[in-house]
């Protein structure tokens, strides 16, 4: 039988029993998909601080629950930024096997993916979920 890869609403977001597997089976999807990494915002199309269960991306993959969050994945490594209100909660809630822990405040999302993708690479982002400021 074969597993989704797909958030259900059933699924829960304890790391310890899902973060490892959800994280590989994103990169297997990225890899499919011709993509070297994605941006996993906390948000919905309305730019919500509290979004609807349906819209908890990024508790489904890191399991962190926090109401300001992204994570970025690539194929070789992934950080979960946030800023000092959440530092012991993501540390609490997420694997830090599988995620780095970055202060958003001290380096946001745009300069370290400038540090680590390489000429050429594609990052994938959805962009309903995204604002012009967000990406600067």
């Amino acid at each position: 039988m074969q597993t989704s890869r797909f958030q259900t609403f059933d699924d829960g977001a304890d790391p310890t029993t899902q973060g490892a597997s959800r994280l590989a089976a994103l990169r297997g999807l990225l890899k499919d998909r011709g993509l070297d990494g994605l941006i996993v915002p906390r948000t919905d199309a309305y730019q919500n601080e509290y979004v609807p269960a349906a819209e908890e991306r990024l508790a489904w993959l890191t399991g962190f629950t926090g109401s300001a969050g992204t994570a970025v994945v690539l194929q070789d490594k992934a950080a979960l930024f946030v800023d000092g209100r959440y530092s012991i909660q993501a540390r609490d809630q997420v694997d830090g096997e599988a995620f780095g822990f970055i202060d958003v405040t001290a380096q946001p999302p745009s300069q370290w993916l400038r540090a680590q993708l390489k000429a050429g690479q594609r990052l994938g982002y959805d962009p309903w979920l995204q604002t012009p400021a967000s990406t600067a």
